[in-house]
């Protein structure tokens, strides 16, 4: 009587394993949308019905769907917080025979949006070894994100990989970077995009740039001495002198006539 209840049990066991196979899940939407649809499929014997059977959905090992007749599970606009290992499990009804699927990995990392960089600096008119500052910006990608800063096609300095979606290079002016274009990379596992090229601003060189502050510094000590000079002339002005009218020279007909004039005083004495 024991062996019989034996054999039945192992009898029973056997029907149950073969009620359904090994499930396998996939994705069935396309890794490009924002969506993800996985499917947990299982062959079943075709003389069971199939509402026997129950699905729950596993992430990371923590169940996100338990026993349900649906064999899919969705998620609208997926973010790279669902990124993980999924599994589905499959059991009967009364809970006798459960399955596993193997794990999928989901990778949903974003593609980096185009960055916008800026130049950032005090100085008016930059001049070589001024300080300047490169600010590199992304809006959208899944991170890490890796940025790296050109000029004129050259790389400058090495990539930087902060932890957010900015990165910042503070570098000294050249003189060779007047009116060159310069740009940055954003990259992380999934794409890469580089930013508008624009025009570095004009370097002054530091020769003309000393002589440009030492114009600017003495012009004002100049013009005041200008001032002060020509206030000195007209306060201490010459006084013109008076010009007197110069007697004229007889001529030779007047000295005839005051010889005649001597002579006839002296001749009435």
């Amino acid at each position: 009587m024991l062996l019989w209840m034996v054999l039945l049990l192992c009898v029973s066991m056997t029907e149950a394993q073969e009620l359904f196979q090994d499930p396998v899940l996939s994705r069935l939407n396309s890794s490009e949308t924002s969506d993800l649809l996985l499917k947990c499929t299982t062959k079943v014997d075709p003389n069971k019905p199939a509402s026997e059977l129950f699905y729950s959905f596993y992430k990371d090992n923590h169940i996100i769907q338990n026993r349900s007749h649906n064999p899919l599970f969705f998620i609208s606009e997926a973010n790279e917080e669902n990124s993980g290992l999924y599994q589905c499990v499959v059991d009967a009804k009364d809970g006798t025979i459960q399955k596993k699927s193997d794990y999928l990995d989901i990778d949903l990392c974003t593609s980096v949006s185009q960055p916008v960089l800026t130049l950032q600096h005090e100085a008016t008119n930059l001049a070589e070894g001024d300080k300047v500052k490169f600010l590199c910006e992304t809006q959208l990608g899944s991170l890490p994100i890796l940025y790296s800063f050109y000029m004129d096609g050259e790389i400058l300095g090495e990539p930087l990989a902060p932890s957010g979606r900015a990165a910042s290079l503070l570098i000294s002016v050249k003189a060779e970077w007047s009116g060159k274009n310069y740009s940055c990379q954003a990259e992380n596992k999934v794409s890469r995009d580089i930013s508008e090229p624009k025009k570095f601003p004009l370097v002054v060189s530091g020769t003309a740039s000393m002589k440009s502050t030492t114009m600017v510094i003495w012009l004002p000590v100049l013009l005041g001495g200008m001032a002060m000079a020509a206030a000195v002339l007209i306060f201490f002005k010459p006084c013109k002198k008076k010009k007197h009218a110069r007697p004229e020279t007889p001529t030779p007909k007047d000295l005839d006539s005051l010889l005649y004039a001597s002579l006839t005083k002296r001749r009435d004495k």
